[in-house]
């Protein structure tokens, strides 16, 4: 016998439910529709969501609280779990697969950090099920990285390269390659600074501000991630007769005028120098200003403050990489010597 339901004045037929505390209503032109709604309304229940529909919402609550550019290595690190997890009931997920997923990405020849943050964000998903959908295994909690993964070497531009970048210092580009080459700013940092920051008297250049590219040409200024952000780096007397002739009014943006450089005046920035042979990044060339302290002596814990390194980890690991580079020189030219 057919079970009786309300029909609603439009015609269709209704019926509510109280499944695990909510109070759902189904729909449907007939009574059999509405039937099927239910069971598989309460399959779904007992399943649980599966792992794209929590990473959607995690991502649409995580986003705004990114910084613009964190977001795009967040979001590339979500769709690779989606790839590999997407249609899979959360529940169902375990630290075994998760194990197998980090494994896959160690074989893709990922380094270290690059693993580290796919795991970060796979971390987070699952907990975020088990706070959003009563999850009650977050399947990456006992998950360890995989062990030996290679670590990302930091690539230092070639002294050829570094002699072309001197040789055009009279240049715009040159202007501000140059800047960063010897003041170890990131490129968000350069982008920011106004002509008020920059103080030859004081020999020191101030850092208060990034500025960062959110998917749009003109980029938003933005205060520094954490308080080391926030310093000031000396203002070096090479750099000095480099840009001080181009000096522009205090309000001004060093790179740009009236307004900072656009994403569009950077990147079309990059293509001259990459058609000029010069293909280096700013981050290559913070590296080259790092060089520069380790081998003038500066001490770790100054060259943090310099380069605006949170941890002073950070600014171990690129000391220690330049001894072990130096190191690495030493052998070569002993083992060349004539005994």
């Amino acid at each position: 016998m057919a079970e009786k339901m309300y029909r609603r004045p439009d015609g269709l037929y209704e019926k509510k439910l109280t499944i695990n505390g909510k109070r759902v209503a189904f729909r449907a032109k007939s009574t059999r529709e509405v039937l099927r709604k239910i069971a598989a309304y309460r399959e779904r229940e007992e399943t649980g969501p599966t792992f794209e529909a929590v990473a959607d919402t995690w991502w649409e609550d995580k986003e705004p609280r990114l910084s613009p550019n964190t977001a795009p290595n967040y979001k590339l690190a979500m769709r690779r779990a989606v790839e590999r997890f997407g249609p899979e009931p959360m529940k169902e997920i375990t630290p075994v697969a998760v194990k197998a997923y980090l494994e896959y990405l160690a074989h893709r020849g990922y380094a270290r950090r690059t693993v580290n943050q796919h795991f970060v964000v796979l971390r987070e998903i699952c907990a975020f099920a088990c706070e959003r959908y009563n999850v009650m295994q977050n399947a990456a909690a006992l998950v360890k990285l995989p062990d030996k993964l290679p670590q990302a070497r930091r690539k230092m531009p070639a002294p050829a390269q570094i002699e072309a970048i001197k040789a055009l210092a009279d240049t715009s580009d040159g202007l501000f390659l140059n800047s960063l080459m010897y003041s170890g700013l990131r490129l968000g940092e350069a982008l920011a600074l106004r002509w008020e920051d920059v103080d030859p008297a004081g020999e020191t250049i101030r850092v208060r501000r990034s500025l960062y590219f959110a998917g749009r040409n003109q980029g938003e200024l933005k205060e520094p991630k954490s308080e080391a952000g926030r310093r000031s780096v000396i203002y070096l007397k090479r750099l000095q007769t480099i840009l001080e002739p181009h000096r522009g009014p205090a309000g001004a943006f060093v790179f740009g005028g009236e307004q900072p450089m656009s994403k569009k005046a950077y990147y079309c920035l990059l293509d001259r120098c990459r058609r000029a042979g010069l293909d280096v990044t700013p981050h290559q060339l913070r590296h080259a200003y790092a060089t520069l302290l380790f081998e003038a002596g500066i001490p770790e814990k100054t060259a943090q403050g310099l380069l605006g390194h949170a941890q002073i980890s950070t600014t171990m690991d690129v000391y220690a990489e330049l001894r072990e580079k130096k190191l690495m020189e030493a052998a070569q030219a002993l083992n060349a010597a004539d005994f």
